[in-house]
């Protein structure tokens, strides 16, 4: 009995290293998967995962063109689909528009080491719908580990990775706390997390939403600068094929 419990144990602890290097783990061992530039310049790149998600991405894209910021969407390709007008109305808006996955389902990513289909799937759908070829990737979960990275590279992808807004964003939390956790995130030359949707399953995201509109004009007032996740690496946008 006590041999099982043991073997249990070192299961958990197995799993908690694995999940910890491949998401959490901030060193660059398995390669390039940047969170931010340093800089002493107050610039800041928005980024926004997981939709298009009417009526949340439309109402976002409402308040950045109010405050006449442009930013990063990273969607899942399954959610391009759903809803091909919106996610042509991100990039008419001059937004950037990156690969985040086909279906963004957790355990795709346990059942093949380099995600090729994931991958390679997304890139056409995104292609084929919006015109543009993602030369940016951000893996679901921050999900990285070296044959991941190798296939990016077959693929001519740059990851980028991100600081999280806010640990009560998933919740649903309010405008009003995401945006102060946002503000103990924020620091010259990041790149932040948000969320306009959720997996592609839709999800309320009002919260996270109102949040931009008390930001951006805080920040502003700061004297940053906003940059898309692209301009803030110093990388291209898309691919030329």
């Amino acid at each position: 009995m006590q041999l099982i419990i043991w073997l249990i144990v070192l299961v958990l602890i197995f799993l908690g290293l694995a999940y910890y290097f491949t998401i959490w783990f901030k060193p660059q061992i398995f390669g390039y998967f940047p969170d931010s530039i340093k800089t002493d310049k107050k610039v800041i790149a928005l980024t926004f995962d997981d939709g298009p998600n009417p009526p949340d991405t439309e109402n976002l894209l409402r308040i950045l063109d109010k405050h006449q910021v442009r930013a990063t969407f990273f969607m899942p390709a399954k959610n391009l689909e759903r809803f091909p007008d919106l996610a042509r109305k991100i990039i008419a808006a001059g937004h950037i528009v990156g690969n985040h996955s086909y279906a963004h389902k957790f355990f795709n990513h346990f059942k093949t080491l380099t995600f090729e289909k994931e991958i390679s799937r997304a890139q056409a759908v995104i292609q084929q719908i919006t015109g543009k070829t993602p030369a940016l990737y951000r893996s679901p979960w921050l999900f990285k580990q070296p044959w991941l990275l190798t296939n990016l590279r077959k693929h001519k992808l740059t990851p980028v990775s991100g600081f999280f807004s806010s640990n009560w964003e998933v919740w649903h939390a309010s405008a009003e706390l995401i945006f102060q956790d946002a503000m103990r995130v924020v620091a010259p030359g990041r790149i932040i997390i948000f969320h306009d949707g959720f997996d592609t399953k839709g999800g309320r995201r009002e919260g996270s939403v109102g949040a931009i509109d008390l930001l951006i004009p805080e920040l502003k007032k700061q004297g940053y600068e906003f940059l898309t996740a692209d301009e803030i690496l110093g990388v291209p946008a898309y691919q030329n094929l």
